[in-house]
């Protein structure tokens, strides 16, 4: 018997509903679930190019989402860091293998290339690269400035001492309607009409 679905009983015991009220549930969230994969994602993930242009014409990389003035999140542009790179394999090797941290098939050892990044350290007068813990310059690295856009965004919500106090805010504003007039054009968004609720 598949461990997957507990007996009658045990999903009584943890939920405080039967089975087949449970499985419906489970159902229902496998639907909602599909949904937002298919309609809902696209529209979270809206910001993410005109933020990166954005970012590329005027370099602001962060947006605070705003409602009534208050804050209720940001989106932040992930920017790459500055880093060294291999820029000539063969000089490289070299090198590595003057420090007797070859492999067999010929290239440096990855934890010698790496502790070689992880300590070099540029020169700002001449550029030259050299190894941090020894002043020994190290042929075949280059140094690549960071800044730029990694292709994707960041958001967070507003916080108060932990907890994401700006979804409460904009779930309060999505609720009074506050954001009908916007979301018009994507009425997969829209609250639906409560039971009951008469025609103003």
């Amino acid at each position: 018997m598949s461990n997957d679905v507990a007996d009658d009983d045990q999903a009584k015991e943890h939920t405080g509903l039967p089975l087949k009220s449970l499985a419906l549930v489970g159902a229902l969230a496998r639907a909602i679930e599909d949904h937002q994969k298919d309609v809902i994602k696209p529209k979270k993930d809206a910001p993410k190019e005109p933020l990166i242009e954005g970012f590329v014409e005027n370099r602001q990389s962060d947006l605070v989402v705003e409602i009534r003035g208050e804050e209720v999140g940001r989106y932040k542009v992930n920017l790459t860091k500055d880093r060294f790179e291999i820029a000539d394999q063969s000089k490289f090797d070299a090198y590595a293998e003057d420090k007797g941290e070859i492999d067999i098939v010929i290239t440096a050892k990855p934890a010698f290339v790496e502790a070689s990044l992880k300590h070099a350290q540029r020169d700002p007068e001449t550029g030259v690269i050299f190894d941090s813990r020894t002043g020994e310059v190290i042929p075949g690295l280059e140094f690549v400035p960071g800044g730029k856009p990694t292709g994707t965004v960041t958001f967070t919500w507003k916080k108060y001492k932990g907890q994401p106090v700006g979804m409460g805010v904009l779930l309060a504003a999505y609720r009074r309607g506050d954001l009908d007039e916007l979301l018009r054009e994507t009425p997969e968004l829209l609250p639906a009409r409560q039971p009951g609720a008469s025609d103003e």
